[in-house]
């Protein structure tokens, strides 16, 4: 009797494990669409182990309910594996709270499958039906929510949403089954819904390099230089050890400042990507190009899906890209940051070539890379494109590049933004922290103003100075392979940044929408011009990224737009200035800190950051290079004299954001 009983458990067993993998693969199908209707990029080796994991979970969930209870009905059966979808969801461990509440939840739901899942002839088309409705409906739900995800599904909330979702898919078949009685109809009529909204609301991405003009310009003389642009976005210059950061993170950048000057005093002028570089290529401050947060939201959304908030780049500014296009170059741009250098944004002015494709863009997320993480914390985590991947396609367009027309090659790495989570061999900083293992699988970024535990900060920093170290040395393989190409001697190679990154300074961290201290602002400025006959210094004087244009213009025979406010780098003599608009997400999500505009200006030693809700702090850079004294009472006569400068510098700028290129 036993050997019989064992006998039948594993009979089915094996039927619930035929099941699950039937199942699972309706999960990956229905995980597949989504992702292609809605914009998501997702490489072929990940959608293989997307796919693995979701035959193995439902497999697995399938032979253990069979294995324990063989006479359990085919419509809890279903309901059972298509909770384990949600369960991969929920999963996050330490703690089992949101888990257990979750099971109490699918156990009612269980409970319930009489009535929510009816009575059928074919009890597996039935059973197979119910998980598809189940998986659906949360992702379907989860993509609605997407704006709101941060907020909506944390907590408590979690495992309420999840198990919520699903109910509600079960529902609208059961209020459906009022209409069409039988289920292969409403099969029939859902399919052709689903269908009918990928065709109307579908949107897949295209990755293809976009190609905004050609050059028309007459070749210029022989000796004219090619011009390369690097930027290392969300780099701070204090954690380069070419700067002097006391870990070596960026050996590469060192051996190339051996070969220019280094500027040791530059700021951007924005503290986020679109301002940063819309200043880089225009000259411009960002209250005259208008590339900049509007302060509220603006239709339409964002790659990632979120509601847009800021303005592109208006087309009446004349980008360095044209500039030079104009003059005979060859131009082309390949870029990791999708978000914000995505070609709606403007930056693409000029390029010939606008490879911005992300690397891993998931609008739809399938539970399944939520439960890898927890095995593999950067599994599918990093959305940017590698620096490898930037180089190879970088080079590959020199490559091609075989006539008599110099090149204007700008490339964008992404590696230090955040997610902080930094790849082997990379990773020994943070490896070598204790409860390294516990915090790589916690979310750890947060908007919110709070006091962040040191042993957090020093994770998220050794993250962070790892990244920059795997970014330094992919950057030394490009300049490598542009020596070895005959390339790099009589080129001028800029590398910069487009702003750079708290990490738990002012109890803050991130860098879009916040506020203007130095971690934020203070950049690398590197450049190798052109020859032999080159200087190979280190120069003092404070410059910013509008004063990129000028230099390269003055080096190329380009006539600089009467609009420019930059000067060439070594004859700048003006007052550092910058400025940050409000973001309306912050505001919404962190509360009324984050609701305020935010400029600084710099004289010397002296630095003043001012705000729209009447704020004034003042810093002596030198005795206080970490701003923590404001002297703005302390000192009243500095306080007025930097303030009447900002003043007129904000007096002189014209706001110029063009509505007609918002996106729609």
């Amino acid at each position: 009797m036993t050997a019989t009983r064992t006998h039948g458990r594993l009979g089915a067993a094996a039927r619930g494990l035929c099941f699950g993998v039937g199942a699972g693969m309706i999960w990956f199908g229905i995980e597949f669409l989504l992702a292609y209707g809605s914009g998501s990029i997702v490489p072929t080796e990940a959608w293989g182990i997307i796919a693995l994991i979701d035959v193995a979970v439902a497999g697995l969930a399938g032979a253990l309910v069979l294995a324990v209870a063989p006479r359990l009905g085919y419509g809890r059966v279903a309901i059972v594996v298509a909770g384990a979808y949600g369960l991969m969801r929920v999963f996050s461990p330490p703690g089992i709270g949101s888990e257990a509440l979750y099971l109490l939840l699918a156990t009612l739901l269980v409970c319930a499958a009489p009535w929510l899942v009816g009575d059928d002839r074919d009890r597996s088309f039935a059973a197979f039906h119910v998980v598809a409705l189940m998986a659906a409906a949360l992702l379907v739900g989860e993509l609605l929510l997407d704006s709101a995800r941060a907020g909506a599904l944390r907590g408590v909330r979690l495992p309420a949403v999840v198990a919520g979702l699903g109910l509600a898919g079960l529902l609208v078949d059961r209020i459906m089954q009022l209409l069409v009685a039988r289920r292969s109809g409403r099969v029939l009529v859902q399919g052709l819904a689903a269908a009918l909204a990928l065709l109307v609301w579908g949107r897949p991405l295209d990755v293809r390099a976009h190609v905004d003009s050609v050059v028309t310009g007459v070749p210029p003389p022989k000796s004219t230089p090619d011009v390369i642009l690097v930027s290392l976005d969300t780099t701070r210059a204090d954690h380069l050890s070419t700067y002097g950061y006391e870990r070596e993170t960026s050996p590469n950048l060192t051996r190339f400042a051996r070969d220019a000057r280094r500027y040791e005093w530059a700021r951007s002028p924005a503290a986020w990507t679109l301002p940063g570089h819309a200043s880089m290529m225009t000259g411009l401050y960002p209250s005259t190009h208008g590339a900049h947060l509007a302060g509220g939201w603006l239709g339409g959304q964002s790659i990632d899906g979120r509601r847009n908030v800021a303005y592109p780049l208006a087309s009446k500014h004349t980008t360095l890209a044209e500039l030079l296009r104009d003059r005979g170059y060859h131009t082309g741009a390949f870029v990791a940051n999708f978000s914000y250098l995505y070609r709606d944004y403007g930056i693409v002015q000029g390029f010939g070539t606008y490879d911005d494709a992300p690397g891993t863009l998931l609008r739809v997320q399938p539970p399944s890379v939520l439960l890898a993480r927890q095995i593999v914390p950067g599994f599918c985590l990093k959305p940017f494109r590698s620096a490898d991947d930037i180089n190879a396609r970088a080079l590959a367009w020199l490559d091609t590049r075989s006539d008599d027309r110099p090149n204007f090659l700008f490339i964008n790495y992404m590696e230090p933004h955040q997610p902080w989570l930094a790849a082997e061999p990379f990773d020994a900083w943070a490896r070598a922290l204790p409860e390294a293992n516990a915090l790589a699988r916690q979310n750890l970024y947060t908007h919110a103003v709070q006091d962040i535990a040191p042993e957090t900060a020093a994770f998220i920093t050794a993250n962070y100075d790892g990244q920059i170290l795997a970014m330094d040395a992919a950057l030394g393989r490009f300049l490598d392979a542009l020596r070895a190409r005959g390339r790099y001697e009589n080129a001028l190679i800029i590398v910069t940044s487009d702003h750079g990154e708290l990490l738990g300074e002012h109890s803050e961290m991130g860098h879009m929408g916040r506020t203007l201290y130095e971690p934020l602002v203070h950049i690398p400025l590197i450049v190798k011009y052109p020859g032999a006959d080159r200087p190979r210094d280190v120069s003092p004087r404070p410059v910013q990224l509008v004063d990129l244009l000028p230099t390269v213009a003055a080096l190329t025979g380009v006539t600089v737009p009467a609009e420019v406010e930059g000067a060439p780098l070594d004859s700048v003599v003006r007052p550092s200035f910058a400025e940050v608009g409000v973001n309306p997400f912050l505001v919404a999500d962190y509360g009324a800190f984050y609701d305020r505009a935010v400029r600084a200006i710099y004289d010397g030693r002296y630095k003043l950051i001012t705000t729209s809700r009447g704020e004034r702090m003042l810093f002596d850079l030198v005795s206080d290079p970490g701003e923590t004294r404001n002297r703005a009472e302390a000192e009243p006569e500095q306080r007025d004299r930097l303030l009447a400068l900002l003043e007129r510098r904000v007096r002189t700028t014209v706001a110029s954001a063009d509505g007609a290129r918002r996106r729609q």
